[in-house]
């Protein structure tokens, strides 16, 4: 091999170990942008796990208080049909 090649074949390894240099300097930038959003992410599914704790709990909360105002409103409707019956019963006058 004539030192013309070789001088060729050393450009030609070292323009393949610069690309291959960018193409991992690439990979690596990807991988720590994707380790960032893997962080964000389990940041946002914490978040969606309190909120829906939350929820669960606010869910419970009206119910009671549904069933708090269905048994207000039967009273309610008790006490309107007793004043109905008094206020009949009461002489004319």
């Amino acid at each position: 091999m004539t030192r013309a090649e070789i001088d060729a074949l050393t450009r030609r390894v070292d323009a393949h170990d610069e690309t291959l240099r960018a193409v991992a300097d690439t990979v690596l930038d990807i991988k720590d942008v994707a380790d960032e959003h893997t962080g964000t992410l389990g940041g946002h599914s914490a978040t969606l796990a309190e909120h829906t704790a939350t929820l669960a709990e606010q869910t419970a909360t009206l119910a009671e208080h549904s069933e708090l105002h269905r048994q207000h409103a039967a009273t309610l409707a008790e006490h309107t049909e007793l004043l109905h019956e008094i206020l009949r019963r009461l002489p004319s006058s």
